[in-house]
């Protein structure tokens, strides 16, 4: 029976070719189109799921509500005192090398990055291949280095490279292991291990990466608010007890839960793999309606196909088989070529999304997509397999191929949910771009082109000391217009904060993030200057300076916020005040206001962030900035001299320069990128309805034929008969519209919330959107309509 179900279809798809080819060609593209997406967010979902116990790993991070700022680090020497608490089974620490001096290799400089500290447990936790020598020894000897193989290569030209040595500084590493480099799908980033630091009773400083596996069964909120509690004794001795926020991040939810300062590297987002899922279901959906609409368009010209059948003897369970068959495997020809589309595109889809992206068939995801492919066949073919079965013989083989209200009303209904979903497609990828093209062109209070830093310079040679001479010799370079000194990187996020008392006593204890900066900031920064002065090298007395083992004194620059949160009635009112502080090495700093800037808005937008100060020759972190403007057609040159000047004053030799308005861009990266899917998946759902469109204006075409052909013998125009076909269609998307835009405008407007700085929804963008669906379905319909109008009428009625 299955060999003859077989065959019959094959001879189907051979009468009907053009409705096959259709078909096939609708179903693959919305299964291509899902397959890519699907592998994108599998591949989000997989990452750390290969750890040892990833289930039980977690990772300890603070949220400090006063500057509305979460990081993923922590105080090692803390979590090592309550590692015993109830619940916690072990603890790994992760401490990054603080930026020192380059290494060398022979005559070689490089700037290397990604070296961690690591406790002697870390294979408990991580998963990590060691290819040569002893990993665990390293991990217990001081002044050894581990390396990974591509580390091993760039240093030393291969990977066995144990035993070899490299000079930082003074300190001279000894290579003790070499490991596999990591897998793309962690979190975990690092190109270098070497043994942690010993702990200490030093609780102040947030010195990396603490991660806990909880026995089994442990409540991690219980957990959490213990550790928090003890936490803020140690640290935080005599603050509210809401200082800080400690929780505790699952291992396998840190990349979609991810988006914190100092993360090791980029992670994803956990909307956006939610987008891409519900982009897939909805390409699936389309290209299933699709499929209905065609079936049924079809099913005039099977209809006496069926008849004979049933008068024959066929049972109707043998017609809605043999239907199932032809629609099951129809999809599985279109899982083929859908397939081929995949493999066709996957470079081009792993470079937009930027992951390595591969299909393998016999995997989970291959076993999945079979049961998807076989599941969207018999679903798509169920209701056109009823549907004809449930043709009388004696009325089809009469002529009567009307059908019940029922049948109208779902192919009218599949239209209409086709229609809705691209109207909001188009409205989603429309609004999604001019979000995105709102926040990069958002005023942030500062200047971002045409400028570059030099990144992860120690502030011993920085901002400890004042070192004009390597600002003259960088600014004599020619393109360099200006250079300065900052201790953060603007565009990411800010590395400090302090208690900041004014002198009306407005402000008492405000934490108040500040900005450690060089001489004439306003300037090189391109800040805008309200009030006063900026810092400058005629007022010495600008610099940080300790006068004493107990007293310091700085120049500041408030921002607009800062002074009214002072209390001051204008920026010309606070000048010449006097805000107090400490400065971290026990000393009363004195902070002397000398000007007042418009306020800086640092990294993104997305999230409210409170106002900064900027202290003229102070910082907490280990590194600084340069921060150049530059003329940018001449940056190549500018590159090579500044490596030679940095080498000469600083020995370093590969600095590692960045463009300011490119980590500004990099920010939205992940929005740019489901930015650029949806509007692509947007036009593919948009040509799928067109093909859902062109079933149903056949089948309706077919079933008024006689009715176009007696109003052209009555006189109609060709024109007149196509808007009376389409006036049925564009009443659908009418109703289409009316249910998508209410829903659109809430979901689009529950996305913006994200954003603390965000666009209003215009009216104008949704009524393009509804008219472009409705000029596209216009348009397919007319193509059926038209050639239904030029049909000589004697060929339809010489039976009447």
């Amino acid at each position: 029976m299955l060999q003859n179900y077989l065959i019959t279809a094959l001879r189907a798809f051979s009468r009907h070719q053009l409705h096959f080819a259709l078909n096939v060609s609708g179903l693959s593209i919305g299964l291509a189109a899902a397959i890519l997406i699907g592998l994108f967010a599998s591949y989000e979902a997989s990452f750390d799921q290969q750890q040892p116990n990833a289930d039980r790993v977690v990772r300890v991070e603070q949220y400090f509500s006063q500057v509305n700022a979460g990081v993923p680090l922590t105080n090692k020497n803390v979590l090592n005192r309550l590692r015993d608490t109830a619940g916690v089974e072990d603890l790994l620490v992760l401490e990054p090398l603080p930026p020192g001096a380059e290494f060398r290799v022979e005559n070689n400089s490089f700037r290397l990055d990604g070296i961690v500290g690591a406790s002697r447990n870390l294979l408990d936790f991580i998963q990590l291949q060691t290819l040569y020598g002893d990993l665990a020894t390293v991990l217990q000897t001081p002044d050894q280095l581990a390396l990974s193989a591509s580390y091993a290569r760039m240093l030393f030209a291969e990977q066995n490279v144990v035993g070899k040595t490299l000079q930082q500084g003074d300190k001279r590493w000894t290579v003790g292991a070499v490991f596999a480099d990591l897998p793309e799908n962690t979190h975990f980033a690092f190109n270098a291990l070497h043994q942690v630091k010993p702990f200490t009773e030093r609780f102040t400083n947030n010195t990396g990466y603490q991660y806990l596996r909880l026995k089994a069964g442990t409540d991690t909120t219980a957990l959490a608010s213990a550790l928090q509690q003890q936490y803020i004794q140690m640290v935080y001795p005599g603050e509210s007890a809401d200082i800080i926020q400690l929780s505790l991040v699952p291992l396998t939810a840190i990349h979609l839960n991810g988006g914190l300062r100092y993360e090791m590297k980029t992670t994803g987002s956990r909307s956006s793999v939610y987008i891409c899922l519900g982009l897939s279901v909805l390409l699936i959906a389309l290209a299933g309606f699709n499929f209905v609409n065609m079936s049924i368009a079809q099913s005039a010209r099977r209809a006496k196909e069926v008849g004979v059948r049933k008068a024959l003897g066929a049972s109707k369970s043998q017609i809605i088989a043999q239907f199932l068959t032809e629609s099951v495997l129809t999809t599985l020809c279109a899982a083929v070529l859908a397939c081929a589309i995949v493999e066709l595109s996957l470079p081009w889809f792993s470079q937009l999304v930027e992951r390595q992206l591969s299909l393998q068939y016999f995997s989970e995801f291959g076993a999945g997509l079979f049961v998807i492919v076989l599941l969207v066949g018999l679903a798509a073919g169920a209701y056109p397999a009823f549907f004809m079965a449930a043709f009388s013989a004696k009325r089809v083989l009469s002529g009567d191929l009307h059908r019940g209200k029922t049948a109208v009303m779902v192919r009218k209904t599949l239209l209409v949910m086709q229609s809705g979903l691209s109207v909001a497609l188009i409205i989603g990828a429309v609004l999604l771009q001019q979000q995105l093209h709102y926040l990069q062109s958002l005023p942030v209070g500062y200047q971002r082109d045409a400028k570059i830093q030099v990144t992860d310079i120690d502030s011993n040679q920085l901002l400890f000391k004042q070192n004009s001479q390597l600002l003259e010799r960088v600014r004599a370079i020619p393109g360099v217009q200006d250079v300065g000194i900052v201790d953060i990187d603007i565009t990411n996020s800010f590395n400090a904060s302090m208690s900041l008392s004014s002198d009306n006593g407005v402000l008492a204890g405000q934490v108040i993030p500040f900005i450690g900066v060089g001489m004439e900031p306003v300037r090189i920064m391109g800040l805008d200057l309200v009030a006063g002065r900026d810092f400058s090298q005629q007022t010495s007395s600008d610099w940080y300076q300790p006068l004493d083992d107990n007293n310091a004194t700085a120049a500041m620059l408030l921002s607009e916020t800062v002074v009214k949160q002072a209390g001051y009635a204008s920026a010309d009112q606070a000048l010449g005040k006097v805000f107090t502080t400490e400065d971290g090495d026990g000393r009363s700093l004195r902070l002397t206001v000398v000007g007042v800037v418009k306020d800086l808005k640092v990294g993104s937008a997305r999230a409210a962030q409170p106002a900064p100060v900027l202290i003229c020759g102070f910082t907490r972190n280990w590194h600084s900035k340069l921060l150049l403007n530059i003329d940018l057609p001449q940056l190549p040159a500018i590159r090579d001299q500044l490596s030679e000047v940095l080498g000469q004053s600083l020995n370093i030799y590969a600095p590692n320069i960045e463009l300011l308005a490119d980590n500004y861009a990099a920010i939205y990266r992940n929005d740019a990128k489901i930015a650029k899917l949806v509007s692509i998946f947007s036009g593919l759902a948009i040509l799928l309805a067109c093909f859902g469109t062109f079933g149903l204006a056949s089948f309706s075409a077919l079933r008024r034929q006689k009715e176009v052909s007696v109003r052209k013998v009555l006189g109609a125009s060709r024109l007149s008969i196509v808007n009376l076909l389409a006036m049925e269609f564009l009443l659908l998307v009418l109703i289409s519209v009316a249910v998508a835009f209410p829903l659109t405008f809430w979901l689009v407007a529950d996305w913006l919330s994200n954003f603390n700085q965000r666009i209003v929804q215009q009216p104008w963008v949704y009524l393009l959107s509804a008219l472009v669906v409705a000029a596209i379905t216009w348009l397919t319909v007319a193509s059926i309509a038209f050639k239904a109008a030029s049909t000589r009428p004697a060929q339809v009625l010489h039976y009447e």
